[in-house]
């Protein structure tokens, strides 16, 4: 382990591992399989790259997330160590020269994404290479009990069948140990170590606040607030809402979400890095991989679909150790929307073969044919002409693709996006009537309504086909409008189309794996159940998380529930206090009242505050205004 920490020492500057790094370290090289589940922040990153440093031959890494693979290599680059990664929308020849690198070259980690592996280049290439380990990052996305299950992660094991010698690192964040027992069982592992630490975060505090009004609760929480934060949101336009709000009320703020081009996500994360901005306003595309310490609250405006994914980001509070806060503020709304985004997420079984039959009979594909061919697919025109829910659409689509019915293109997944940046005032001003630069802008503003405030979806077939111009030349217009300024291109690497895998059968016989399906779709659910249960119920909340991670735990003493937030038995001494208060704000709102005590105190001063009324010695007029009597 000495050269371990000189290693440690040289190229990341830390004189000692945390625990259990340096044994996560030496079980991997000492050639066994290894299991490493840290929690967010835990540094689990140092457990490959250490000893893939110190190893005499390569070691691959597998990532689901392009974002994550870039900011890793980039960040090991900047420290003087041979990483590449190949993701999608890279060119055949820098694949191959990646590759070649990985096989004969000086190249040390390479990153690659689980839908990699499967492919006939890429297994040669593995072959070939001379691969000290391979380490799987994010690995509760191979169990079905997972919150991010993707099939492609089941193909590791040829890996293990190509190379069966070299042993297997499998990290993880967040996972019940009935999904680390399916890591193990899905990677083929032979005996693993498993290494975890207790989820237990002493200096983070966690409150729940319900409230109807969360602008009114934020503006009170930010005003007792310091230092940098996060918030997050599922909507996008929340994001860009919230983070404009922010701004007018003098806080330093901005947005993300995955809908902004790469350079714009990076200048708003540099900003938040750098201390520029104190509060990122984001969805949950934001915080994987990124580490920051000084982090003193982590406020949630929605309810996240699961606990692991919930404590992934409020545990990236107070990561230097020092007291931080995981604050949430929720309603009778958010429990709605997310059961509704739910059933979105996971149609039923009817509602996916009416689905597969309606495309089908969109695209013209006769029963018994259609395999080996692509067709283009217009989604949003296909939802309008069947009235079809978008969403519900996408999510079966990407169900018949994990069961190989059919295979989406990344035009379908990712599609063209785009964003007006000129001034809307000036935009009638910049070109002719008849200048096909100012039918195209027009055409965009027309007929994609939120496309001055985000990128937004866009399809240059459809404005083609309304503008009855050529595909190509709405294409250049679209790459002319970007040079000049005037919009945010980011173009699809190429057309929404679906690629049949297997020909169309009869109505009566398509069938999906049923049984797959719904085992996938009662775990998101009891997972779903579990988030919900945490934000409704008055149980500490932190042992809450500890059982749910299969830890026994004990009260905190810190959460909103330990220190009285659902408690209404008030004291002799809460009673003179909120009498004080009453005679130094003669007049004030009952609301502003209640409000300037801390949350865990409310609902008592609030049965103080009728008991009082109740005694006569309290009176609240018709507007709401309290006084002594």
């Amino acid at each position: 382990m000495q050269d371990a920490q000189e290693v440690l020492q040289r190229y990341w500057g830390y004189n000692s591992f945390r625990p259990p790094q340096d044994k996560i370290i030496q079980s991997i090289m000492r050639g066994h399989d290894t299991i490493a589940l840290l929690p967010t922040g835990g540094g689990k990153s140092i457990c490959y790259q250490v000893p893939a440093l110190m190893s005499p031959g390569k070691v691959l890494v597998i990532s689901p997330l392009i974002s994550l693979m870039q900011d890793q290599v980039k960040s090991l680059e900047d420290r003087g160590i041979m990483a590449k990664a190949v993701y999608s929308g890279l060119k055949p020849d820098q694949i191959d020269t990646i590759l070649n690198n990985f096989v004969y070259g000086p190249t040390k980690l390479l990153y690659v994404s689980p839908e990699r592996i499967g492919t006939e280049l890429f297994m040669e290439c593995f072959y070939m290479a001379n691969v000290s380990f391979v380490a799987v990052d994010e690995a509760h996305c191979i169990s079905q009990w997972g919150h991010d299950f993707r099939p492609s992660y089941l193909n590791i094991h040829i890996l293990r069948e190509l190379k069966p010698k070299i042993p297997i690192m499998a990290l993880t964040a967040t996972a019940t140990s009935k999904i680390v027992s399916d890591i193990s069982k899905q990677l083929h592992m032979k005996e693993p170590k498993l290494f975890q630490i207790s989820f237990e975060r002493q200096n983070l505090s966690f409150t729940v606040i319900k409230a109807e009004d969360k602008y009114y609760e934020l503006q009170h929480i930010l005003k007792r607030m310091k230092g940098t934060g996060i918030i997050y949101s599922r909507s996008r336009k929340a994001c860009i809402r919230m983070a404009a709000w922010l701004k007018e009320r003098q806080y330093s703020a901005e947005y993300y979400h995955g809908g902004m081009s790469m350079a714009e996500r990076s200048e708003a994360q540099k900003k938040w890095m750098d201390g520029k901005v104190n509060i990122m306003v984001a969805t949950n595309a934001f915080g994987m991989g990124i580490d920051k310490s000084d982090v003193r609250f982590v406020i949630h405006l929605d309810i996240p679909p699961s606990m692991e994914e919930y404590y992934q980001e409020a545990g990236r509070g107070g990561r230097d150790g020092k007291p931080a806060y995981a604050i949430s503020i929720l309603n009778n709304a958010d429990l709605i929307s997310v059961t509704k985004t739910f059933e979105q997420q996971y149609p039923t079984i009817d509602q996916m073969i009416d689905i597969y039959n309606a495309m089908c009979t969109y695209l013209q594909i006769p029963s018994g044919s259609g395999s080996g061919n692509d067709y283009y697919f217009d989604l949003v025109d296909f939802c309008m002409k069947t009235k079809f829910q978008y969403y519900t659409v996408y999510n079966t689509l990407k169900v018949f693709e994990k069961q190989e019915w059919l295979t989406l293109s990344d035009g379908l997944k990712n599609p063209s996006q785009a964003k007006v940046t000129c001034n809307p005032r000036e935009i009638h001003e910049l070109y002719p009537p008849d200048d096909t630069r100012f039918l195209v802008l027009t055409q965009l503003l027309r007929k994609y309504e939120a496309i001055f405030l985000e990128f937004v979806s866009i399809n240059e077939k459809d404005i083609a086909k309304d503008l009855v111009l050529d595909l190509k030349k709405v294409n250049m217009i679209l790459k002319i409008l970007e040079h000049e300024g005037i919009i945010s291109y980011n173009p699809t690497s190429d057309l929404p189309k679906i690629t049949m895998n297997v020909d169309r059968p009869e109505r009566k016989t398509f069938t999906i794996d049923e049984k797959l399906y719904l085992t996938i779709k009662k775990s998101a659910e009891v997972r779903l159940k579990a988030m919900v249960s945490y934000f409704t119920e008055d149980y500490c909340r932190q042992r809450m998380l500890l059982q749910y991670f299969d830890e026994k735990g004990s009260d905190c003493g810190r959460c909103d529930v330990c220190l009285g937030s659902a408690s209404d038995d008030f004291s002799r001494q809460d009673l003179l206090d909120l009498k004080k208060m009453i005679g130094q704000n003669d007049g004030c709102a009952s609301k502003s009242l209640v409000f300037a005590w801390p949350y865990n105190k409310r609902k008592r001063i609030r049965a103080g505050l009728e008991f009082l009324v109740q005694e006569g010695e309290v009176r609240i007029n018709d507007q709401g205004q309290v006084y002594l009597k």
